[in-house]
């Protein structure tokens, strides 16, 4: 009978042991196994409005989001009462390199704050891949200021899960590759031809913050677009760019603008 009811004050996933060890939850629970009772603690109860957002966010991090043990990812759900699923590595899609989180709450305001806490880890592990890596340091500044610059919602943490969304409404999907050095001339001071080219062609296009996985020379920029004729209308524009610089005979293409997204083409 002891034994019973100190194995109703361990926390979920403890075992009771003659010490009274702690044994942490499997990895794939943490990340948000269907039906386990680690997601019923958290997040809209039964009968209770659902609000719920998905959010992109690289593959690199996510172990710093999960924390040790599930340390972080359960501290944020518990600080904001908002359920946090991330997608398992083996379901992303081929060739991308972000794994999409969906936030489930009550209210909007949950949302937003859990969030804030996911885009702070994943700005705070970016700055401390710079700090180790000084060429990529070079470019923080201005990466921040390109994606600030394009508006809300238009940051790395939003890109995947706004390609899914677009895909899964049947949206053509066109794809171009750009060298690295020439991703500030995509765009643009202020993020000011990216927006040309978007309100140009009506399309969509994602620019990563980072390089290629399996290609750091080049960064696969994503083209969204109802019709596929709007998304190579983009892509044309994009290559244009390209062509002037080369006609131009080069110079520094400023690399360092960044990644950024953009909304056109709903």
């Amino acid at each position: 009978e002891k034994a019973r009811q100190l194995g109703s004050m361990q926390p979920e996933g403890a075992d009771v042991k003659g010490t009274g060890g702690y044994t942490p939850k499997p990895v794939a629970q943490i990340l948000g196994t269907a039906g386990s009772s680690a997601l019923s603690a958290y997040g809209p109860g039964v009968g209770e409005t659902q609000v719920e957002e998905k959010i992109g966010v690289p593959n690199g991090v996510v172990g710093f989001i999960i924390g040790r043990g599930g340390e972080s990812i359960t501290s944020m759900q518990r600080r904001t009462g908002c359920r946090v699923q991330i997608q398992k590595e083996h379901e992303m899609p081929p060739g991308t390199a972000q794994r999409v989180i969906t936030l489930t709450a009550s209210t909007a305001d949950a949302i937003a704050a859990c969030r804030s806490i996911i885009e702070s880890m994943v700005q705070e592990r970016m700055v401390a891949n710079a700090a180790s890596n000084p060429s990529a340091a070079a470019g923080m500044g201005m990466a921040a200021a390109a994606a600030a610059a394009l508006g809300p919602g238009n940051n790395a943490s939003t890109q995947m899960a706004q390609l899914q969304k677009a895909l899964t409404e049947g949206q053509a999907h066109v794809t171009i590759q750009v060298p690295d050095a020439d991703v500030g001339l995509i765009i643009g001071k202020g993020g000011i031809q990216i927006r040309n080219i978007q309100e140009k062609s009506g399309a969509n296009v994602q620019i990563p913050q980072v390089a290629d996985a399996n290609n750091p020379a080049v960064r696969t920029v994503n083209i969204t677009h109802p019709n596929k004729e709007g998304g190579e209308f983009a892509k044309q524009m994009i290559q244009e760019i390209l062509n002037s610089k080369m006609q131009n005979g080069g110079g520094d293409g400023g690399g360092s603008y960044g990644g950024g997204g953009g909304g056109g083409g709903g």
